[in-house]
């Protein structure tokens, strides 16, 4: 009698330290609820084809996304940060931008470093989610790109080509003109759009100067960046982009393509199913802005996952789910809900369009985050860069003008 009730006085208690641990017991048989959010409706599909493989593995876990809108994400996430209610996991632009900086100097993000194994991914992928030697983030296997994308039944209708050099291309830009259609679909409002159609115009029209400006031995007020620039504009002034790109948002953009209004709309390599979804009797085709002696130069950079948040109150779970997403198995679904082209091992390109896009012969680092490398200390040039290059099209804001503040802004190890 004396052994039976200690027996039972030491299961109390243990039942008693599960519950003080917080998340270890599920009352009632009811699961621990995760809650992750995404800045994108784009991503809609992998992350919820993801999240729901994780379940069917985890049936003691339940995972509730919510879908934002990029143009006010982060502040939205700034404030549930600030309030103590931010979800369990959530996106960010990773190391690209100043997000994964300003996160963890706030102390918002878990270290991740003993928890998940990106020993598999590139260097570039780590790099995306380490900050200071340590990682704060689920990488991913997804190489982001640009790409112009047109219809190919109306290429064939009018007997136009994929362009073979710069100015072939330009050539097209006038003849789809000339036939009545929108050459290019552009969201004009968008700084995001803007700088996916202005990186590919600067890679076709300059790679040398991206080749030196990844190693900080080229200005930003460079010749050759304001040249690209009014390229830029020029197409805009002769109609390329519509008449009222300058009201068009992003959805607008791809809109106008997948409606017909547009034969070509230059994009990110992840808008791929977007497009599909939008229209899936259309014929897609992809392909890279050509130099002017042929050559393919293709934008990349690697995609950025999810962190987890520090305060989280399920970290055992929340850690899993980081765990799970980090995998070959949540990657290639991934990979496949966005027809998207795949940088890890293991993990295959999402579609034929995906191979498509990734049709290049010249790698070329991301005009963006040449900004990022080698901005000056304090200083944010990608700010004033989103905050000003739609007024580009108004002329509110020159190339010449624009150019030398984002130098102003900059440190060149090379120079």
């Amino acid at each position: 009698m004396k052994k039976t009730m200690v027996f039972f006085i030491v299961c109390l208690l243990a039942v008693g330290v599960l519950f003080s641990a917080g998340q270890k017991v599920v009352q009632d048989g009811e699961p621990v609820v995760l809650s992750i959010w995404e800045h994108t409706p784009q991503f809609e599909l992998p992350l919820r084809n993801t999240l729901e493989r994780f379940m069917e593995l985890n049936p003691a876990i339940k995972v509730e996304y919510e879908i934002k809108t990029p143009d006010n994400y982060l502040s939205l996430l700034t404030t549930a940060i600030q309030a103590g209610e931010a979800p369990d996991l959530f996106w960010h632009h990773g190391t690209a931008t100043t997000d994964m900086a300003n996160l963890t100097r706030q102390g918002a993000l878990m270290d991740l470093t003993d928890h998940i194994d990106v020993s598999k991914y590139s260097q570039m992928s780590r790099d995306k989610v380490t900050w200071e030697g340590r990682v704060y983030q689920t990488p991913a296997a997804t190489i982001d790109t640009r790409a112009a994308f047109y219809n190919k039944d109306l290429f064939e209708k009018h007997g136009w080509s994929i362009p073979k050099t710069f100015s072939e291309f330009e050539d097209l830009l006038g003849k789809i003109k000339a036939a009545g259609y929108i050459p290019l679909s552009l969201a004009g409002r968008d700084n995001w759009n803007i700088l996916f159609l202005f990186e590919p115009i600067l890679a076709a029209m300059y790679p040398d100067w991206i080749i030196d400006a990844a190693v900080g031995k080229a200005r930003i007020d460079d010749p050759r960046v304001i040249s690209a620039m009014n390229k830029m504009i020029e197409w805009a002034q002769k109609g390329y982009y519509g008449e009222h790109f300058l009201g068009v948002d992003e959805a607008g953009q791809y809109l106008s393509f997948s409606r017909g209004q547009a034969a070509m709309t230059v994009a990110g390599s992840w808008t791929t199913t977007t497009l599909i979804n939008n229209n899936p009797e259309m014929k897609i085709g992809a392909f890279q802005i050509p130099t002017q002696d042929g050559q393919k130069p293709i934008v990349l950079t690697y995609a950025a996952g999810f962190s987890v948040y520090s305060k989280t109150k399920h970290s055992e779970e929340a850690l899993k789910l980081a765990n799970y997403l980090t995998s070959i198995e949540s990657q290639q679904i991934w990979v496949d809900g966005l027809g998207a082209i795949a940088g890890l091992a293991g993990v295959n390109s999402g579609s034929d369009l995906a191979n498509e896009i990734a049709d290049a012969n010249l790698e070329l680092e991301s005009f963006y985050n040449i900004m990022v490398l080698y901005h000056a200390e304090g200083e944010s040039p990608t700010k004033v860069w989103e905050e000003d290059n739609p007024k580009l099209f108004t002329g509110m804001v020159v190339p010449e003008t624009f150019v030398k503040t984002l130098d102003s802004m900059m440190d060149y190890p090379g120079l």
